[in-house]
């Protein structure tokens, strides 16, 4: 899970002698993360989120130091599927791995010509500038987030429940009803929106603002819906105006 510590993180990990292994599902793509200058050792992640690729491909990277201790592992693997060597082999050399999914990885290499396309420092700040828009807008319907700013990643949007309404009834009400899909979470009296690669652009934010003042209002959750989608606007349109300047 990325965090605005990471880096001092990984240098607290690295005086412990410990290597790094760091989820980048959600953020690779969508908000810096550099792993030779941070010395993170081990990122992995799918292809369905941050790159906006479909499932099925997961991609992982290893530093040098990780590779020497996959090398000179004594402890045998519990499966073969995660024998990292094998892996290595099978892409490079000969021999066999795994079936490989060929049309997931034609999506992945088209998704990733459209980071390249774009830039990644183009695709960091439009996820930056459509996250702070939409926290804006939950914010003004009245709605509570429920990770501190300093917290808070560029492509999913925390929001507490009100009392009187669970994470299934929103859910599933935004989704039958207005046709807008979003997540609870595990244990947590939350929903999730997720604003990543392709869906992160702003004509999905309005549609989403929308539906969900509608849906808490339906559910009986008193909510200022004008006041959501105004602010949401004033939030994108302050970040072109500074983008011009």
């Amino acid at each position: 899970v990325w965090n605005r510590e990471l880096r001092e993180i990984v240098q607290l990990a690295k005086a412990a002698g410990a290597l790094v292994v760091v989820d980048a599902v959600c953020t690779l793509s969508t908000m810096p993360l550099e792993m030779n200058a941070w010395a993170i050792d081990v990122v992995i992640t799918g292809g369905q989120k941050g790159l906006s690729s479909i499932p099925g491909v997961s991609l992982i990277a290893f530093s040098d130091a990780a590779w020497e201790r996959v090398r000179t592992r004594t402890a045998p693997n519990t499966h073969w599927c995660l024998d990292a060597m094998l892996a290595e082999n099978f892409w490079h050399n000969a021999g066999y791995h795994y079936t490989a999914p060929v049309s997931g990885v034609l999506a992945l290499h088209e998704a990733l010509r459209l980071v390249c396309t774009e830039t990644l420092e183009k695709r960091y700040a439009r996820h930056l500038r459509c996250s702070l828009a939409l926290q804006s807008g939950v914010r003004a319907l009245g709605l509570a987030l429920y990770t501190p700013q300093t917290c808070r990643l560029n492509s999913v949007v925390g929001i507490t429940l009100p009392e009187g309404v669970t994470a299934r009834e929103v859910c599933n009400h935004i989704s039958q009803q207005y046709q807008v899909e979003i997540a609870g979470s595990f244990g947590l009296p939350i929903v999730r929106i997720g604003q990543m690669g392709e869906q992160c652009r702003e004509h999905h934010l309005f549609r989403t603002v929308h539906a969900l003042g509608r849906t808490m209002s339906d559910l009986g959750v008193k909510v200022d819906l004008p006041a959501g989608v105004a602010a949401l606007e004033e939030s994108l349109s302050a970040s072109s105006r500074e983008a011009r300047r």
